[in-house]
């Protein structure tokens, strides 16, 4: 049994009920809509996301409809954005399958995640309460901006660490502090105190996400179920190259810079930065980070008292810091 069914059997009723909403929610009468998303459901991940907006739930009082309406609309986001990113960046691969723009085009990849969009939008409106709403808003701002952020920040060696956190708490991270903070909120029954703990208990999480997920592009390994080295290849400065780019000689400096400067990177290029994230600690600096950020995630739940599922919480971080994939 993975670590993951573990946490899921905790909330196995809650969960099933889920699975049955958000498949339903890819309901379609056209044809090439239903091979696209019978396609994305069977490459889909672990489901961490709507695990921890039913957690948070839960830990807070009881799982509701608004729960699962906020589950499904926040999975249904997340796949869209998936969806589009693999466009962005050219992917071919997800979870060792065909990306969809892989598997059919970006033409239809992008209409696809469009689609998704506005079944997430039709979800969305079904909540009462605004600060579900004004959540989700800021949501689907947050994760275009950090898009956009880090296409700006392509290839540039000046790029540091506090704008390498802006852009994952952006783009990855608010991802899972929403899941938490929706979690909460749709319960009735969490203190703001409590919901603002679980708001940035997600945050660290998705940060100690991001920052493995990084540190997974400077693993040869079959396992990780997607290419590795595509972010050297198109210059994004993640924290591995950061930190020991900053711990260079003014000689590997100039090199790394002159390599920058080219239009493509070649296969010497890329083992020269994968070759200095390892010499330079680079590699372990962000593992220390990582973990750093998950002391601080476990320190927040001290006050909550469901001891199963703080467990289950605690599990949560501990599979996503330890994943080999």
């Amino acid at each position: 049994m993975t670590d993951t069914q573990k946490i899921k059997n905790l909330i196995a009723v809650e969960f099933a009920k889920f699975e049955e909403l958000y498949a339903a929610s890819f309901s379609t009468e056209n044809s090439l809509l239903q091979k696209v998303y019978a396609h994305v459901l069977q490459t889909k991940g672990k489901q961490i996301r709507p695990m921890l907006t039913l957690l948070a739930a839960k830990l807070c009082g009881s799982v509701s409809p608004a729960t699962y309406f906020a589950a499904i609309t926040l999975e249904l986001l997340h796949t869209a954005s998936l969806i589009h990113d693999d466009v962005v960046d050219e992917t071919l691969q997800r979870r060792g399958a065909s990306s969809v723009n892989g598997a059919f085009n970006n033409k239809v990849a992008v209409l696809s995640g469009d689609y998704l969009l506005s079944q997430a939008f039709n979800y969305a409106a079904k909540f009462d309460d605004h600060r579900l709403v004004d959540a989700f808003t800021i949501l689907g701002k947050s994760l275009t901006e950090g898009e956009l952020l880090q296409l700006q920040n392509f290839n540039n060696p000046q790029f540091d660490e506090d704008g390498y956190l802006e852009i994952i708490k952006k783009k990855t991270a608010i991802l899972f502090s929403t899941c938490m903070y929706a979690g909460a909120v749709s319960s009735s029954l969490a203190t703001n105190e409590q919901i603002e703990k679980l708001r940035l208990f997600g945050e660290y999480l998705g940060l100690c996400f991001q920052i493995k997920d990084d540190i997974f592009d400077y693993t040869d390994s079959k396992e990780i179920g997607k290419p590795t080295a595509n972010d050297i290849r198109e210059k994004k400065m993640t924290l591995p190259l950061i930190y020991a780019y900053n711990h260079t000689t003014s000689e590997e400096k100039t090199i790394a810079d002159n390599y920058l400067k080219e239009n493509e990177l070649t296969q010497e290029a890329i083992d020269f930065f994968i070759n200095l994230a390892y010499k330079k600690g680079g590699i372990e600096y962000a593992e220390y980070r990582m973990q750093d950020f998950r002391l601080k995630a476990i320190d927040l739940l001290t006050d909550f008292r469901n001891k199963e599922i703080l467990d289950a919480l605690i599990a949560t971080i501990d599979y996503v810091v330890n994943r080999e994939k």
